[in-house]
């Protein structure tokens, strides 16, 4: 994987950046399986919580037992391998990205 230097934080913000972000998780067979089990994960629990008729806060009362590491986890640790350090305003946009790359993948629909 590519690493990235030097560069500052209020440009990973960008959409291009994200863009090189997914395209990174994607170029690692290993990490994009495990974004891959993530979004697999959501839906899983998307639909159970629906089926229940349950409410999202219920979550972790229900499901207690999470894949480990989280989409969270894997974010911070991919974007801090290319870029030294993981802003918190980025993170969760890098985990809707990955997680939107990863279902879109498991739908067969091409992603840009």
């Amino acid at each position: 994987m590519g690493e990235i230097r030097y560069r500052p934080n209020r440009g990973l913000l960008k959409d291009q950046v994200i863009q090189r972000i997914v395209a990174a998780a994607k170029a690692n067979a290993g990490l994009w399986l495990m974004i891959k089990e993530r979004a697999v994960e959501k839906r899983a629990i998307k639909a159970e919580l629906e089926r229940l008729g349950a409410d999202a806060k219920d979550v972790d009362r229900r499901f207690p037992t999470a894949l480990t590491p989280t989409i969270a986890e894997l974010a911070d640790e991919l974007v801090s391998s290319m870029f030294g350090n993981c802003p918190p305003e980025i993170g969760s946009r890098v985990q809707s990205a990955l997680l939107k790359a990863a279902e879109s993948e498991l739908d067969g629909s091409p992603q840009p």
